[in-house]
C-alpha cells in the first residue's frame, strides 16, 4: 500500500511540474511584451481582427475604425471581462493600444493590448 502511495505522489508531483513548465514561459513572453504605438492616420475605415494567444491568454478583439478614429472594440474573447472593458475605453480615448498600465494586471492587460495592437497593424480590414 505504501509503495502505490508514493508512485501516486511521484506522479502527481510529475504532473505539477509539467504544468508549471508549461505555464512559466507564456507568463514570460506575455510579461515582456512591447506594446506598439499605432499611427491611427494610416489605418484605413474598416473592421479588424487581432488575436493574442500564448498558454493560457487568449483575445481575441474587432477594432471598427472611422475616418481614421478607434470607433470600437468588440471583444470576442478574453479571460477577464470587466479588465477588458475598462482596457477598451482607454484605448478608444487615447486613440492607441500604447496606454499606460492597469495596476496588478500586466499579464492579462498586455494580452488585450497587443490582440488591439495586431488588429491595427493588419494589411487590410475584414
Amino acid at each position: 500500500m505504501k509503495r502505490v502511495l508514493k508512485w501516486i505522489g511521484i506522479i502527481f508531483l510529475a504532473f505539477i511540474v509539467l504544468i508549471a513548465a508549461m505555464a512559466f514561459p507564456g507568463m514570460h513572453k506575455t510579461r515582456t511584451l512591447i506594446i506598439q504605438d499605432v499611427d491611427i492616420s494610416q489605418v484605413q475605415d474598416g473592421t479588424y481582427t487581432g488575436t493574442y494567444q500564448s498558454f493560457r491568454f487568449t483575445n481575441i478583439v474587432e477594432v471598427a475604425v472611422e475616418d481614421h478614429q478607434i470607433v470600437s472594440i468588440d471583444i470576442i474573447k478574453t479571460q477577464r471581462e470587466e479588465l477588458s472593458e475598462t482596457l477598451k475605453n482607454e484605448v478608444i480615448s487615447a486613440q492607441s493600444p500604447a496606454i499606460d498600465m492597469v495596476s496588478g494586471a500586466t499579464l492579462d492587460q498586455n494580452a488585450f493590448l497587443k490582440a488591439v495592437e495586431n488588429a491595427l497593424t493588419q494589411e487590410t480590414a475584414d
